[in-house]
Formats: C-alpha cells, sequence, structure tokens
C-alpha cells in the first residue's frame, strides 16, 4: 500500500510539474505569435524613443526606462530596511513578540494595490509636490517610493526565514569565541544566509517589475525619458503602466496591439529570468545547510 502510495504521490507531483512548464511554455508562445507583428513590421523601430500610434511610431524604450528607474528606486527603499528589520525581527526582538510583530508586518502584503495606489495618490504625490516645488507630484521618483513600500514585505519575509534558516549552531559556536551579538550577525549569520537574501531580493525584483495598479496612479504616464536620465522628479511610464492604460484602446490585430503585447512579452522574459536566478540562489544555498 505504501509502495501503489508511493508512486501516486511521485507521479501527482510529475504531473503538477509539468502542467506548470506546459502554462509557462503555453503563455511564451502565445505572447510571440501575438507580438511577431511588431516585430517584422516595426522592428529595430521597437526599441527608439517615440511613441506615437497615429503616426505608426512604436518606441518603447520611454517604458523600458521607466520600469527599470521605478524598479531601482523601490529596491533602494526596500532592501536595506528590509533587511534592517528582518535582522531585528530574527536576532534581536525577543522570540515571544517574534511571530506577532512578522505577522503585523506581513499583512502589509495583503493589501490590494488599488489601495497603496489611492494612498500614493492622497499623500506621496501630496508630499513630493510640495518638497521639490512642483506642479504635479505624480512623477517616477513617488512611483519608487510607493512601490519599494509595496515589496518591503516581500524583502522582510524572505530575509527573516533566510536568517532562521542558519543552524542555531553557528550562533552557539560564534558566542562560545566570545562575540558580540552583532559580530555574529555581521561576521557568521549574514555571509552564511547570504544565498539567500539575495534570492530574496531577486524575488522582490520580479514582484516590482510586475505592479501595475498602484504604479500607474501615480507616475504621471508620460511617454517620455527625461532629459537627464537621473531626473526622477518628471512623470514617465512603466511598460505595466502602460499596458494598463492602452492596452483597451488598441484594436486587436493591429500593429499598436502586437507592440503592447511585445512590451508584455518583455516583461515576462525579464521576470522569469530573475526567478530562476532567485531559485538557483535558493537551491544553491539550501545545499549548503545540508
Amino acid at each position: 500500500m505504501s509502495v501503489l502510495s508511493n508512486k501516486i504521490g511521485k507521479s501527482y507531483v510529475m504531473t503538477s510539474a509539468l502542467i506548470s512548464a506546459a502554462v509557462v511554455l503555453l503563455i511564451s508562445i502565445t505572447l510571440l505569435i501575438n507580438s511577431w507583428d511588431a516585430i517584422t513590421n516595426v522592428g529595430w523601430g521597437l526599441f527608439s524613443f517615440n511613441w506615437n500610434p497615429s503616426t505608426q511610431e512604436f518606441g518603447i524604450l520611454p517604458m523600458i526606462y521607466g520600469t527599470i528607474a521605478v524598479t531601482l528606486i523601490a529596491l533602494v527603499i526596500a532592501v536595506p530596511l528590509g533587511i534592517f528589520t528582518a535582522i531585528f525581527t530574527s536576532e534581536i526582538l525577543p522570540t515571544k513578540y517574534r511571530l506577532s510583530i512578522k505577522s503585523i508586518l506581513e499583512l502589509l502584503a495583503g493589501i490590494p494595490s488599488i489601495i497603496y495606489g489611492l494612498i500614493g495618490i492622497a499623500f506621496f504625490s501630496i508630499w513630493v509636490q510640495d518638497i521639490f516645488d512642483l506642479q504635479s507630484g505624480r512623477t517616477i521618483l513617488t512611483a519608487g517610493i510607493l512601490l519599494g513600500i509595496m515589496i518591503l514585505p516581500t524583502v522582510i519575509t524572505l530575509t527573516d526565514d533566510a536568517l532562521q534558516n542558519v543552524p542555531s549552531s553557528y550562533r552557539e559556536a560564534s558566542k562560545g569565541l566570545g562575540l558580540y551579538k552583532y559580530e555574529v550577525i555581521k561576521n557568521s549569520i549574514l555571509p552564511i544566509a547570504k544565498s539567500d537574501i539575495i534570492g530574496a531580493i531577486l524575488l522582490a525584483f520580479g514582484r516590482a517589475l510586475g505592479e501595475t495598479m498602484a504604479v500607474m496612479l501615480v507616475i504621471g504616464s508620460i511617454d517620455k525619458i527625461p532629459d537627464s536620465i537621473f531626473n526622477w522628479l518628471n512623470p514617465g511610464q512603466t511598460i505595466t503602466s502602460k499596458l494598463g492604460r492602452e492596452i483597451a484602446e488598441s484594436s486587436y490585430g493591429s500593429t499598436h496591439f502586437s507592440t503592447m503585447i511585445f512590451m508584455g512579452l518583455i516583461l515576462f522574459v525579464f521576470v522569469l529570468l530573475l526567478t530562476f536566478f532567485a531559485q538557483k540562489k535558493l537551491s544553491h544555498s539550501n545545499r549548503l545547510y545540508e
């Protein structure tokens, strides 16, 4: 009976894995087929700076730039804050409080993105507008700040888990050598958990790339790269905000529609690569613990 159960379990797991792989492959093929018109008709013109469907100009570089800029701002905010918070909850906070505090922090991940977007419009855009004396606070910087807060729970949770995965024997050995608490964290725990933490950052990066609604509400939606690429106080556009705003306005089968799908394909491939490298880091770290 146990042998039969084993075979059924293995078959179920294998079938689930094959179905998941088939779904990913199907999505890739569907996106490629629907973006083929843009690839063949527009060609390298896709990687230009001008977007104007009425004149058949479909340059997606402003959207790629906006996606990278917003994501970098979000990571600059979320990564250090998330790692230090995870160190506090995992290594400093008393055990009896840890689960409660971590649960409260993880609740942030369950808040709908539209709520974050409304908060961004009501507060962050106003603050940015007042602080930098702008006509409008709906800028790339505002979107980056909001996105950083949205991915913060991901960084905290995964980093906390990475630190908890470090065997307690390493802590005990370090304390036995007379190291202070911060030295144990800095010289023993963090180097061991480094691969897991990098994996957590990459997964948060993937989450940031795919966020649509909140970013769409606060970024300003201008299809243009600022005169200075580091001038993030201008409105911009990301791939996801562009798709959210414009995909319904494009006619199915048109070059406009095909270009929108091509942007989705780029985003899909980028997230797949990030997820692959994150999983590779995590699996490498797990082998170190064995």
